[in-house]
């Protein structure tokens, strides 16, 4: 999975729980992010700059944060750009107990020379046509089937790496284990195996990705419209299982 996707959902993962058990938010950068800061929208204390996830969800609640959500988009444009950083289009969205919302964009940027990654994010006002907090549906049986055919294509094109890789991903979500618990991101078991799924799944990216020598070789077969139909569903079940499992709990 995507570096920035995997913070943005632990982010928003952490505060939810954070926000259900009315205790103290618990969260930990990954040794790649040298900084990590948030501009909230203007108000009577002016402009404010949170240099930590912790005074950030503060703040929040002090505006009376209700809830907040996890959003990325389903589909892209062009899935090459996925392995390029400030490209998963992911947000986080804030839900007050006025009716206002707002949203949070993340930008990365590269720090000084081996020091990571400086991530900012953004608060901006969101006009919202309803009221109404977004819900998401578990997607796994849709998910299974398209495990399941793009591995085919995998095997037709003779790419047995990622042809495991869909079988692997495809047997966890048959055989979901509630018994392996991991530390981040912060949801309930069986919405961390869905995670999981989403993560091994994920095969997007740069040079050796599924956007790389499979979309070349199945052209060869004749395959490229099978292999840009079933890629755009497989891109498009991953985002949705990630939406379910981190704010549907």
């Amino acid at each position: 999975m995507n570096g920035q996707m995997y913070q943005i959902a632990c982010i928003v993962a952490a505060a939810r729980k954070a926000l259900k058990t009315n205790q103290a938010i618990l969260y930990h950068p990954d040794q790649y992010i040298n900084k990590i800061c948030f501009q909230i929208l203007p108000s009577e204390k002016g402009e404010v700059i949170e240099l930590s996830v912790s005074d950030w969800f503060e703040n929040l609640k002090e505006k009376g944060l209700k809830d907040l959500k996890l959003f990325c988009p389903i589909s892209v444009n062009d899935r090459g750009i996925l392995g390029f950083s400030n490209t998963t289009q992911s947000s986080i969205l804030c839900f007050y107990k006025d009716g206002k919302a707002s949203y949070f964009l993340p930008n990365w940027d590269v720090a000084s020379p081996g020091r990571g990654w400086d991530v900012t994010y953004t608060e901006y006002e969101w006009e919202r046509s309803s009221q109404d907090i977004p819900h998401y549906e578990n997607n796994m049986e849709e998910f299974k089937d398209i495990l399941a055919r793009i591995e085919d294509l995998a095997n037709k094109i003779e790419c047995e790496n990622f042809a495991k890789v869909f079988h692997s991903a495809r047997n966890h979500l048959l055989t979901l284990d509630a018994t392996k618990v991991l530390a981040e991101p912060q949801i309930p078991p069986q919405n961390q195996n869905i995670f999981r799924v989403a993560s091994a799944a994920d095969v997007f990216g740069g040079m050796g990705s599924w956007n790389d020598e499979p979309g070349w070789l199945v052209q060869d077969k004749g395959l490229g419209q099978v292999y840009d139909e079933l890629s755009d569903q497989l891109l498009r079940n991953i985002r949705l299982a990630i939406l379910f499992a981190i704010n549907e709990w």
